[in-house]
């Protein structure tokens, strides 16, 4: 492989159609997907979405490389050994290497810098196809950060997401209502299928009195006067991707 000058090394990798979001993140690692996922909503790209198990697998290539202290992308072994071991589908994946002599912040400037200055490594982290990623940032025993972005063109494995958006109090009757939707994906969103809701007295424990519902509202009729009625919901999507619970929305009957 060919190597560059020192600090301004880069390489890519990209693998065809296949026969067959990170919580651990480091502040650099989230600037380098901030600052893919701004250029490609300048675009008019979609983000590209976080895996915590591809942040996994690129942190471990960047470490990978930076032990042995060589850009390349045989350093952290297969691929597609990576993504079987982590149980991950793709359809297709790719990844895009470079190192910098910065640290920190900076080198997380200057890899995307470096990235964005080579057309193909800058065609595969705009790609019309590729639908997550994660990023890895590895320091070597002689100062280089390494940094691994791996990508990959999967089913939709996004959670739908749902959200509260008001609540009336009539008499003794309360009644909520809610949105939702599946986060847009560059390609394979799933779309939103339904939702669950939960709901309870006075802070007391959840009960859940709806699943598998596609209404936007709610209401509890002849509640008793002096209490707190709290309502949350959540959505699901029609690859059977579960979000999160929405905050709670709370009213009180008097």
């Amino acid at each position: 492989m060919k190597l560059f000058p020192v600090g301004l090394a880069l390489a890519l990798l990209v693998c065809g159609v296949a026969t067959t979001s990170a919580s651990t993140a480091t502040a650099p690692e989230r600037q380098i997907m901030t600052s893919v996922n701004q250029a490609r909503a300048s675009n008019g790209l979609r983000p590209l979405r976080s895996d915590v198990r591809l942040w996994a697998l690129a942190d471990e290539r960047a470490a990978a490389m930076a032990s042995s202290d060589v850009l390349s992308h045989e350093a952290g072994g297969s691929i597609d050994s990576g993504l079987s071991r982590g149980a991950i589908q793709w359809y297709r994946y790719g990844e895009v290497i470079a190192y910098s002599t910065a640290s920190g912040s900076a080198a997380a400037a200057h890899l995307f810098e470096l990235w964005l200055s080579s057309p193909s490594h800058w065609e595969l982290l705009m790609s019309d196809s590729f639908n997550y990623l994660g990023v890895g940032l590895s320091v070597s025993s002689s100062g280089r950060t390494y940094g691994s972005i791996v990508l990959t063109e999967s089913r939709d494995r996004t959670g739908a997401r749902a959200t509260l958006s008001g609540v009336t109090v009539s008499g003794d009757d309360v009644r909520w209502t809610w949105r939702g939707g599946d986060p847009l994906l560059q390609s394979h969103t799933a779309g939103l299928r339904d939702f669950a809701v939960q709901q309870r007295t006075d802070g007391g424990s959840w009960v859940t009195v709806s699943t598998g519902t596609t209404s936007t509202a709610r209401s509890a009729i002849n509640r008793a006067h002096g209490h707190w009625y709290g309502l949350r919901v959540r959505a699901r999507d029609r690859a059977g991707n579960v979000g999160p619970w929405s905050a709670e929305l709370r009213a009180w009957v008097p």
